[in-house]
């Protein structure tokens, strides 16, 4: 899960391509990407993935590009919150 802030005038488009794989065929996870609606600078990335954190640690490149880092810098001007998040429980354990 990532908080950032985009820098002024970056469109989401560019968000998009900075850190979307070229190859999104058989990609891991879920991917929610979506703005504040009282800051639409500010966009919340959200992916699920449904495997164990030893496979999620063998993915882990596959889910950005490789130079997704230096591409997203260029355009994100903060990001409050970066974490890893196991689920606990969800709306079917309700």
């Amino acid at each position: 899960m990532f908080v950032r802030t985009l820098k002024a005038g970056v469109t989401y488009e560019q968000f998009k391509e900075a850190w979307v794989p070229e190859d999104v065929d058989g990609y891991p996870a879920r991917v929610s990407v979506s703005r504040n609606v009282a800051d639409d600078r500010q966009v919340i990335t959200v992916l699920e993935l449904d495997m164990s954190l030893a496979e999620f640690e063998d993915k882990r490149t596959a889910l950005t590009r490789p130079d997704a880092l230096e591409r997203l810098a260029e355009i994100v001007e903060t990001t409050e919150l970066e974490g890893l998040y196991e689920e606990v429980f969800n709306g079917k354990d309700l």
